[in-house]
């Protein structure tokens, strides 16, 4: 720090004016600056040898080397490198290295645009200005043009236009963008000779807009998003199970004035439910037409949130087959059926064909609501009326429910409990595990089961099974589903903190022949 403020007064000495913060070097007899001043390595403002005008050794005063005072190139004093601006650079005391000094070359200043070099207190372009070609106020003679930062006869070089004494690149100059004069607003750059907007931007109004995310100009001036929506990559977007009507987003899941879709009002004593109006106390879907029939292994059927499973996970312990239909949607209330023709192993399970609401190792359906944690005070009501025939062998027609610890159970992601409520039985079917009590739940009893899903070869745990079985068969049923969860939870066989992952409903079918047919089926979440 010492030496440097030596090597200022030393400048200041000689006479040297100040400009913007920094020391300014004037070369004598010649106002183009030149790499590292006249002379060799470590010059000085007049021509000399190597050196400078004034040699002295190095860390010497005037004319010095590296780490001199005045005229030098690294850490240099007075005096500019190539494209200089106004400065003091690394370890030196005035002076520049590149990208520095006042008449600089094409490296630009503080305050101004690449390409040009503060001169007097306005950003020049030291190529093309006839009033600073080359350096600042350096003016071409009459006659001549500056071109490439010389002052030179003949015309401008190609790909340049004369534009006053100045040779200007029209394709690129914001003050002559396609022309002489066609000046470029200030939030727009000259590109290929015309004045344009940044990418993704769009002139509205006579500035540059953003058409990306503006949902008053999105994707084009004036398009406006409707109330709720957002602008995304210049498309109007409401948010999900949302449309727009009449300028602002409407869940037309659930309201009854936009039902299902824009405009359909929902009669007095109905609901809007996923798109249906529906009377909620009513678990009858209308009309009915049967479709999509298959017999595959694992086929499956969309119906709004839910999907139907052939699940034939036991069939490889028996033989026969089990064929699975929709027939009816109205909204969330659905209909579907199943007929099968089972035999083999009595006490082993052929198939669980089901309508899956929620996850089925992985997500089909998404935006259904599930999972749903114990302890949220959410209740999962379902209500399900049904047709059952079965001639031979053994059945049930049940809920099946599966909980994690996970809020977002994936692919192999098994469930810590699966809850099994079985409505109706026959042919003497009966859960895993041994009973434990009978129960008082949704109204009515059940004999409580309790077993586990084992590995079959290591005998590790895979999950908790309970069964929840009706004491007395019935083919309609509205109720909690949460209930359940939570008189497991009372007894300290659950916890609270669960997800609810999935609620399906079905038949399990051990042998024997038969028909399922649900009339109307939904689960809401409320």
């Amino acid at each position: 720090m010492q030496r440097t403020r030596s090597n200022l007064r030393a400048v200041l000495a000689l006479g040297l004016v100040c400009a913007t913060g920094a020391l300014l070097g004037c070369p004598a007899g010649n106002d183009s600056p030149r790499p590292g001043g006249s002379g060799g390595s470590g010059g000085a403002p007049v021509t000399g040898s190597s050196g400078g005008a004034t040699p002295a050794a190095t860390g010497g005063a005037v004319g010095t080397s590296t780490g001199g005072s005045l005229g030098t190139s690294t850490g240099g004093g007075v005096g500019t490198s190539t494209g200089g601006s106004v400065g003091i650079s690394t370890g030196g005391s005035v002076g520049t290295s590149t990208g520095g000094a006042s008449g600089g070359g094409t490296g630009g200043a503080a305050g101004c645009a690449g390409g040009t070099t503060l001169c007097t207190g306005v950003c020049k372009s030291l190529m093309s200005d006839g009033a600073n070609c080359g350096t600042c106020g350096k003016v071409c003679a009459a006659g001549t043009v500056c071109s490439q930062g010389l002052c030179a006869t003949g015309g401008c070089a190609a790909s340049l236009m004369l534009c006053g004494s100045s040779c200007v690149d029209i394709m690129g100059s914001q003050a002559n963008c396609g022309g002489c004069g066609k000046a470029c607003p200030a939030d727009q750059s000259c590109w290929q000779g015309a004045c344009r907007c940044a990418t993704g931007m769009a002139v509205c109004g006579g500035t540059c807009k953003d058409v990306t995310a503006s949902t008053v100009n999105c994707g084009t001036c004036g398009t406006m998003c409707a109330t709720g929506a957002t602008c995304v990559m210049g498309v109007c977007q409401c948010p999900t199970d949302q449309i727009a009507c009449s300028g602002a987003c409407k869940a037309v899941n659930t309201d009854a004035q936009n039902c299902g879709k824009c405009g359909t009002v929902c009669a007095s004593g109905t609901s809007c439910l996923y798109g249906g109006c529906l009377d909620p106390s009513s678990v009858a879907c209308n009309p009915k037409a049967e479709a999509n029939r298959t017999s595959a292994a694992a086929a499956s059927i969309s119906l709004g949130k839910y999907w139907l499973n052939n699940n034939l996970w036991g069939a490889s312990s028996g033989s026969g087959s089990q064929s699975l239909w929709s027939t009816c949607q109205q909204g969330d209330l659905v209909g579907w059926g199943t007929s099968w023709n089972w035999s083999g192993t009595a006490n082993q399970v052929k198939s669980y064909t089901s309508s899956v609401f929620g996850w089925h190792w992985g997500w089909k359906v998404t935006n259904t609501g599930m999972p749903v944690q114990i302890s949220s005070g959410k209740k999962i009501n379902c209500g399900w009326d049904f047709t059952v025939t079965q001639s031979g062998g053994a059945m049930n027609v049940a809920y099946d429910i599966f909980a994690h610890t996970l809020s977002n159970a994936g692919t192999n992601d098994d469930p810590t409990d699966e809850i099994m409520i079985w409505l109706y039985v026959a042919g003497g079917a009966g859960p895993i595990g041994t009973k434990q009590t009978t129960v008082m739940v949704a109204g009515t009893s059940w004999d409580l089961y309790r077993g586990a899903i084992t590995d079959q070869a290591t005998g590790r745990l895979r999950w908790n099974v309970f069964s929840y079985v009706r004491v007395a068969n019935a083919t309609t049923s509205v109720m909690n589903i949460v209930d359940f969860a939570n008189d497991l939870v009372t007894r300290g066989w659950m916890q609270s903190s669960k997800y609810i992952s999935s609620v399906q409903s079905g038949t399990e079918v051990f042998t024997g022949t038969g028909q399922l047919n649900t009339n109307g089926y939904y689960c809401r979440i409320q």
